[in-house]
């Protein structure tokens, strides 16, 4: 990467309460509004809206996130992140979260684009407390329409109270000459996707991720929508 992001942008997001009474979501500063658009049982579900443009050079965009025990947080996006041409610069991108005992956590991403001239450090990573469940929705484009592709760097980190379950780390290089990658990661939890849908790799946990690569990203969308739909609706694993 060029140059080291000197704009660092953080959201806080937490999740408290029990799942029997009132679920409290509260945030503060990043680039992001958090709006939250339903609580109860034990559930809460938030949009990210971004305030302003996003991705330039010299931003660095962090997102920290807490789930208490025994809560669900579904987090999801309300537009596509465009990493933007950045002219011999770069920037960073992060999430992280810790995910408490007996929680679930879905990301519901919409696709990552990186323009031809970006270069960009992006990472995930989540921390689940015993018994916890995640569900990840991640679609990484290289390149608009007719654009070579930008530099990016990936790297995902899944643990349980410490100890790694997924550590992955893509370059825009790794995926030529296909411009698309769509991923749905699913772990903890045991139900299958309905018939026909793709197998997907097999973790040593048992945990399961669906890829796809394509040229387009409706392409890929087409085999694991219907996958992911059906693991959002599924009840996280019983404890062991």
């Amino acid at each position: 990467m060029a140059t080291t992001p000197t704009r660092t942008d953080t959201c806080v997001l937490a999740v408290t309460g029990t799942a029997d009474a009132r679920v409290r979501v509260t945030s503060r500063g990043g680039p992001f509004r958090v709006i939250t658009l339903a609580t109860g049982g034990g559930v809460a579900r938030v949009a990210l809206v971004p305030t302003r443009a996003l991705l330039l050079a010299g931003d660095a965009v962090e997102v920290d996130c807490e789930v208490g025990d025994g809560l669900t947080l579904q987090v999801q996006e309300t537009s596509g992140t465009v990493a933007y041409d950045m002219r011999g610069g770069s920037a960073s991108w992060s999430f992280a979260a810790r995910v408490g005992v007996g929680s679930r956590l879905v990301l519901d991403s919409l696709p990552w684009v990186s323009s031809e001239g970006s270069q960009v450090t992006r990472s995930t990573t989540v921390d689940l407390g015993a018994s916890a469940t995640l569900l990840a929705r991640e679609t990484l484009v290289l390149g608009r329409s007719g654009e070579r592709p930008g530099a990016l760097e990936s790297r995902t980190t899944i643990t349980r109270a410490g100890r790694p379950l997924l550590v992955e780390e893509l370059r825009s290089d790794h995926l030529a000459p296909q411009r698309v990658l769509d991923s749905v990661l699913a772990v903890g939890t045991c139900r299958e996707p309905g018939a026909g849908s793709p197998s997907p790799l097999r973790l040593e946990t048992g945990d399961r991720l669906w890829r796809r690569m394509g040229r387009e990203a409706h392409e890929t969308a087409a085999a694991l929508d219907p996958v992911w739909s059906d693991l959002v609706r599924a009840r996280r694993r019983p404890p062991p």
